[in-house]
């Protein structure tokens, strides 16, 4: 029960903090005379995105992100005790004909069934934890670039250089 508080509380928080910016007040003397990039929490990204993958994503605005990594999260998940519940039922299965003395062709079948649904568990909660650690990595990297500079003075292309050879092409401005 205290597990359950706990998220409710950091799923509350994530909330409030997605929400911090509607509420800001409307009067134009409230806000500096500067003009600076909005920022995000890289610890409320990361906080956002352990409860519950793609949350931190919708906090940093890379909202096509968010049902990748959810989708990914839960499909691993209920993978995860799916196989689970059939190893379990394939385990059974195998002690009953060892017990009986079945013969050895439906013994080894038995085992190979049990051992693939083992595997195929453990390969699931594989890409459960990996799903979680790069959506909380992702977070932390978007929040951390949100407010990154993409603007005209620094590009990248391929394209023909002044002598007519393709070339990569770098532009400094400032």
């Amino acid at each position: 029960m205290r597990s359950v508080r706990i998220v409710v509380g950091l799923m509350f928080a994530c909330t409030l903090s997605l929400t911090k910016g509607l509420c800001a007040p409307a009067d134009s003397s409230a806000r500096p005379a500067t003009l600076e990039r909005p920022t995000r929490s890289t610890t409320t990204a990361i906080i956002c995105s352990l409860v519950l993958p793609g949350l931190g994503q919708v906090y940093t605005g890379n909202y096509w992100k968010a049902p990748l990594f959810a989708g990914i999260a839960a499909t691993s998940a209920v993978m995860f005790f799916r196989n689970n519940a059939d190893y379990s039922t394939a385990a059974a299965e195998y002690d009953a004909a060892i017990a009986t003395g079945t013969n050895a062709a439906m013994t080894n079948l038995l085992l190979r069934r049990r051992e693939a649904f083992r595997d195929n568990r453990d390969l699931s909660g594989v890409v459960f934890f990996i799903t979680y650690a790069l959506a909380a990595v992702d977070a932390y990297v978007g929040a951390e670039l949100y407010s990154f500079d993409t603007g005209e003075d620094l590009s990248i292309s391929l394209g023909p250089s002044p002598s007519g050879l393709m070339a990569v092409n770098l532009r400094l401005t400032w």
